[in-house]
């Protein structure tokens, strides 16, 4: 008796034909891994310049806000815009009253008045450098008189120091550095009473080639903003500088100044790009010029 043994396997064809299945299998799957994969990556950096977006337009609204009234100004081409710091403010006390009848108790507007109280704390201290500021109402005229520093009546002198007494109402000095030169005097005085105390020039700079905008600061005064439209001129001018924000693609500041019905609005826009990933942010920010 003979027994035959039958032997199965698989053809070449037949091993092409999984191979080529199992290929189309694992591209298939690789896409539905990929695509998620890259709506993530995407999101991220959507996600990552919107942040950076968000704090570099909350910095300017705080310096904006922080801003000396009437300080505000942006070049012509819309790049950069200029504010004077205020480290602090009050009222000053401009007539006698109760406990306070001596002439070194009220600011006396008609002579160079060097004695005078505040109503209330000025709650900052007086740093060397700092200069008190009553009623400057346009930009021209507060950075032309800070930095002819004549004695215009507005702003004090760069020679003048500032000595504060604490008390029930706080007491400024204004004294004179050189004794020859004579004693300031302010010449405007405020409906409000308003007094604030400033230290430097704040500018945001846009440069689109190199896609970034930075803020510098402790930098001297220019009566000219053209002598100050770039990051290379305020270096140059001894600036403090700091990136606010990288990866910028576009970017454009415009003031529309208040008048006695409304407040100024500063208007900022700025555009992120990574990878072609770009995100458009616009804040405006409410300016209030009373002086």
């Amino acid at each position: 008796m003979s027994s035959t043994t039958n032997q199965h396997g698989f053809t070449l064809m037949e091993l092409i034909i999984v191979i080529v299945l199992l290929g189309i299998l694992a591209s298939g799957a690789g896409l539905l891994i990929t695509k998620p994969i890259e709506a993530y990556n995407d999101q991220l950096r959507r996600q990552q310049l919107v942040d950076q977006g968000e704090m570099a337009l909350r910095q300017i609204a705080r310096d904006i806000r922080r801003a000396l009234p009437n300080s505000l100004r942006v070049d012509p081409s819309g790049l950069v815009i200029e504010m004077i710091n205020t480290t602090g403010g009050a009222r000053y006390r401009d007539e006698v009253g109760g406990a306070y009848t001596a002439d070194t108790d009220w600011l006396d507007f008609t002579v160079a008045d060097t004695d005078f109280n505040l109503l209330g704390k000025l709650n900052v201290g007086l740093n060397p450098g700092d200069r008190l500021v009553i009623y400057n109402t346009a930009p021209d005229d507060i950075y032309q008189d800070v930095t002819a520093n004549n004695n215009p009546g507005i702003v004090t002198t760069d020679s003048t120091t500032l000595t504060l007494v604490p008390g029930v109402e706080d007491h400024i000095t204004l004294a004179q550095e050189d004794p020859i030169e004579p004693d300031f005097q302010f010449s405007q005085q405020s409906p409000g009473q308003r007094i604030f105390v400033i230290n430097d020039p704040i500018s945001y700079v846009c440069d689109l080639i190199a896609g970034t905008l930075t803020r510098h600061d402790g930098y001297t005064y220019q009566a000219d903003q053209n002598n100050i439209d770039s990051d290379a001129e305020l270096s140059e001018l001894g600036s403090e500088s700091g990136l606010v924000v990288s990866q910028l693609a576009s970017c454009s500041f415009n003031y529309n100044p208040g008048s006695a019905q409304r407040s100024g609005m500063v208007t900022i826009r700025i555009v992120l790009d990574d990878a072609g990933e770009q995100i458009s942010l616009l804040h405006q920010v409410h300016v209030v010029n009373v002086p």
